[in-house]
């Protein structure tokens, strides 16, 4: 889209004022100051310089840009800002616009097209919003050279200006972050995909080996710890992944008896740590509505935090009781007391370890600090409570309380 020239545009902006005089203005009064919209046109080709003398300045990844790539769309995007200006607005459409929150256009709007062609040059988000901001901050001034922000009817301006800057600023975000989003999904998807196959022919070799007898159970021990190593770190990547990029983890709440589940996933921990003692204890009536794999997940996860920190010489413990609206269970284990400093520290991605009393970090050599991170998550998706309490004398309990009904 092409702005009108600078001449055409006055010229343009004097007939339809001529065509309304002020009401106080006297036959050889000047005609009244054009309203910002107009404003914007006449002085497109000044705003529209210094929108390129900044974008120049602007750090960013790829390589570096030819004039037509640093103005981009900012004369698009100027324009619609100028013709929302002399649009009529209800004070419901100036709070939601103001908000970023006006109607979506069933076309991409020029903002939104302007975020695909930064994000593809190498823009990260905050240096697209810097632009904005410089954009905002030059049309101010020089609207302010020009006598502008002096009346009540350029106050309106000034104020319409800005929702509609904010508005573009919100949908350029948007676009950035969806495209974002789903390439992240993607890459992360694939990378699954294309890892658990092979991963997979692994272990299935390796039994094949072990049943033809040219391999013995017990060489063929570490490759399939290996293998399962290797299969949570994918599943934690993921997790996290998806945490971070929809803001919340995914759970699918089914009705069913939680003790089942719990008591599933104590066996199979005890079968990986044969040589550890793990008590399971449960009283009460488990019936509720939640995800029963990530509340398997989000056990699996404490258990073995309880077993890589806890003292070797003292049981796990698991114990499971309910109210009349929660359903609650705990791990405990003795050992080194976790600082009070760290008890919000280790549920952030990718912490790992705790001091000990000789001040020497213990961590899983192969973990992406990312275990209890997710179970806090899980925790949250079920509108429950993971909280933990440490001391020398009592071990280390984790307990987690979840509601029985999926919350409003």
């Amino acid at each position: 889209m092409q702005l009108p020239p600078l001449r055409l545009a006055w010229s343009s902006a004097r007939r339809r004022l001529a065509a309304f005089p002020a009401a106080n203005a006297g036959p050889g009064d000047p005609p009244p100051r054009p309203r910002l919209g107009d404003f914007l046109r006449s002085h497109a080709a000044e705003i529209l310089a210094q929108w390129d003398e900044f974008a120049a300045t602007v750090r960013h990844q790829g390589p570096a840009l030819d004039a037509a790539s640093l103005r981009d769309h900012a004369a698009e995007i100027l324009s619609t800002i100028a013709t929302d200006l002399g649009q009529p607005q209800s004070a419901a459409q100036q709070d939601a616009k103001g908000k970023g929150k006006a109607p979506a256009d069933s076309h991409r709007t020029p903002a939104e097209t302007h975020a695909d062609f930064r994000r593809a040059a190498g823009f990260a988000v905050d240096a697209m919003i810097t632009e904005y901001r410089a954009l905002r901050a030059s049309v101010l001034k020089i609207w302010a050279k020009e006598g502008g922000g002096s009346t009540p009817q350029d106050l309106e301006d000034l104020t319409r200006f800005n929702e509609a800057v904010d508005q573009s600023i919100a949908e350029s975000v948007g676009r950035y972050t969806r495209h974002t989003r789903s390439s992240t999904e993607l890459f992360i998807g694939i990378l699954g995909h294309d890892i658990r196959n092979p991963l997979g022919t692994i272990v299935l070799s390796t039994e094949a080996l072990v049943r033809s007898g040219q391999l013995t159970r017990e060489a063929a021990t570490p490759i399939a710890n290996a293998a399962a190593r290797i299969k949570s770190i994918i599943e934690q990547t993921v997790d996290f992944t998806r945490a971070q990029t929809q803001g919340a983890m995914p759970v699918t709440r089914v009705p069913g008896n939680l003790a089942a589940q719990v008591a599933k996933v104590v066996q199979e921990t005890q079968v990986r740590f044969p040589a550890r003692t793990l008590d399971f204890q449960s009283s009460g009536q488990f019936d509720g509505c939640w995800d029963e794999g990530r509340i398997g997940q989000l056990l699996s996860n404490l258990l073995g935090n309880a077993f890589l920190y806890g003292s070797r010489e003292t049981a796990v413990t698991v114990k499971m009781w309910a109210t009349a609206d929660e359903v609650c269970f705990s791990v405990h284990n003795h050992g080194a007391a976790i600082p009070p400093q760290d008890r919000e520290r280790i549920f952030q991605p990718l912490e790992r370890g705790v001091q000990n009393t000789f001040g020497l970090e213990r961590r899983e050599p192969t973990g992406l600090g990312l275990g209890l991170y997710i179970c806090r998550e899980i925790v949250l998706a079920h509108g429950g409570r993971l909280e933990v309490d440490s001391s020398p004398a009592d071990g280390t309990t984790f307990t987690v309380a979840l509601p029985r009904a999926q919350p409003a």
